[in-house]
């Protein structure tokens, strides 16, 4: 099996007729570069199919242990990336290039966008332009970091925030006459619920202003270090790794009232046992809930008075954190309790996966020449 997952093959990528520099042809790409995991995205599906032509990489590149044997890497390969760096994780020494929706590592960021540009141009013979998601609220020195890793892979690139591209995916442009049709980009407020934050923005047709998003460092991998240590007090003899950890939050996750029901078998001193973990599931998920319920209360604030109501009733969860059972309507109750007027919280209608690279390909298709960094 190859390195990535990709729906369609790569040869899916479609370069336009455009001329570019040197009068190669245009490849416009759409990214999502995420924390713990990326999707790269060349060719739009054709209107009413739900296959989508998006590659999806682990986001983590892996760098061979000192004195490592011939032979035992792939090729004695000196650098991994993605699955083949999982899959060879006992001979590497990991490193995730972002950590919160940010580059921390400049170089393995600089390698990892090399390598996601090989998978859908091999050959590197088009001229890759290239529109990536950024968090909403991202700093000028990690926007500065991202255009400097983004240079060395793409022939010019463009930041825009996460949960507009988000937003833009999730358009359905055939549907759009349609009078029960809810426009996401018309009059709406996305939360992406992603590893390292969770984005709000406010959506009113155009590109989202300053005082329309804001972004908490708090989402899927804060649930997974809290879900850690509940699993530690509650049984102090299980020492577990943190994937494995993860890997019971996303089988068992719910918001809302606690429960039982969730029973896993783990080691204890390399023996098989059994432990009940559904309430510690469960406290870990409503932590991430009361964090996104307290800061959507103050992204609504912040809607013109002439938006809000409708603004309401056009709430969309995206993102991996949206897969937590119940999650849209704990959080739509709890702002009928607070007092809110008619609210509606709904879960993303399409594949949550692909919809930040979807959007990012149709601006990057609509990009002006002037407003790509070169």
């Amino acid at each position: 099996m190859s390195d990535s997952e990709t729906v369609e093959s790569k040869s899916g990528a479609e370069p336009t007729d455009d001329k570019g520099a040197g009068n190669r042809k245009r490849l416009p790409l759409g990214l999502d570069l995420g924390t713990l995991e990326s999707c790269i995205l060349s060719k739009l599906s054709k209107p009413g199919s739900e296959t989508h032509h998006g590659v999806f990489v682990p986001t983590v590149v892996g760098y061979p242990e000192e004195g490592i044997l011939a032979g035992i890497l792939p090729g004695n390969s000196t650098m991994l990336h993605g699955n083949d760096a999982l899959s060879n994780q006992l001979h590497l020494r990991l490193v995730h290039p972002l950590s919160d929706g940010v580059i921390q590592d400049l170089e393995a960021s600089k390698s990892f966008l090399g390598y996601l540009r090989n998978q859908v141009d091999p050959e590197r013979t088009s001229e890759a332009l290239c529109v990536i998601g950024i968090p909403a609220v991202a700093d000028e020195e990690a926007k500065g970091n991202l255009e400097e890793a983004a240079k060395s892979a793409f022939d010019g690139s463009l930041l825009i925030p996460e949960p507009f591209l988000a937003a833009l995916g999730m358009r359905d442009e055939a549907r759009l006459q349609d009078s029960d049709y809810k426009d996401p980009v018309s009059n709406s407020l996305f939360i992406d619920i992603g590893a390292g934050t969770t984005d709000f923005c406010i959506i009113q047709g155009y590109f989202p202003k300053p005082q329309d998003l804001l972004s908490i460092p708090f989402g899927g991998n804060e649930v997974d270090v809290i879900l850690d240590q509940l699993v530690r007090e509650a049984y102090p003899e299980v020492n577990l790794p943190i994937s494995m950890i993860r890997g019971f939050k996303e089988e068992f996750s719910y918001s809302g009232e606690l429960e039982s029901g969730a029973r896993v078998k783990v080691p204890v001193e390399g023996k098989p046992r059994k432990i009940e973990i559904g309430k510690q599931v469960g406290e870990a998920c409503n932590r991430l809930v009361n964090e996104i319920a307290e800061s959507l209360k103050q992204v609504i604030s912040s809607a013109s008075p002439q938006s809000v109501f409708s603004l309401l009733q056009n709430i969309i969860l995206t993102g991996g954190g949206s897969r937590i059972r119940n999650i849209d309507q704990e959080l739509q109750q709890r702002l009928v309790d607070d007092g809110y007027e008619n609210p509606e919280v709904r879960l993303s209608d399409k594949d949550y996966s692909p919809l930040v690279s979807i959007g990012a390909l149709k601006v990057a298709k609509a990009a002006r020449e002037d407003q790509w960094i070169r």
